[in-house]
């Protein structure tokens, strides 16, 4: 019985050990920000006291998206390219999600986001709310600012998606 409490006690103390360490690697040596990127994670903005640089707005901000996306268990990584993106004046930020991919478009307001997303072609792009066809659409999630387009058959991950985004921005504190 003793073996055993103790064989408990130095796992703890080794997954503390482990622990503390990780957490001294991440912490900013000083300074007003810095970025902080951990192997297989996308990096953070971590700002003063290790409090996050990334208020809420009321908006979607890049920052905000890859939190929101992040808190939703989808683990996004950061892509290079995604193949048939539509023509949209504004840059996507562009993201793997599983075997997915995830163009995310970030508008000055919501008017903008509606007109660019008009054009987009019906067949092609169809709601969250919608059911898939066979013919393969691509999810289209609009939220304040942002149109998000994933490249998904899997409905657990339109459903994850989607009601990250749908949740609506980041809000400002109330202080």
């Amino acid at each position: 019985m003793r073996s055993l409490a103790q064989a408990a006690r130095t796992l703890e103390l080794c997954a503390a050990a482990a622990l503390a360490g990780a957490c001294a690697r991440e912490r900013a040596p000083g300074g007003d920000t810095m970025l902080v990127a951990t192997a297989a994670r996308s990096p953070v903005v971590i700002g003063v006291g290790g409090k996050p640089a990334c208020p809420g707005t009321g908006h979607w901000t890049d920052c905000a998206v890859l939190k929101r996306l992040e808190a939703a268990g989808v683990a996004p990584q950061v892509a290079s390219e995604l193949p048939d993106l539509p023509e949209i004046a504004a840059k996507p930020l562009l993201f793997k999600v599983g075997r997915s991919g995830l163009a995310v478009y970030l508008f000055a307001d919501s008017t903008s986001r509606a007109r660019a997303a008009r054009g987009l072609d019906t067949l092609h792009y169809v709601s969250a709310a919608k059911e898939l066809t066979m013919r393969g659409e691509t999810t289209a999630i609009q939220s304040d600012n942002l149109l998000a387009l994933l490249y998904s058959r899997s409905e657990q991950q339109r459903e994850r998606v989607s009601d990250a985004f749908l949740a609506g921005p980041p809000q400002p504190d109330q202080h």
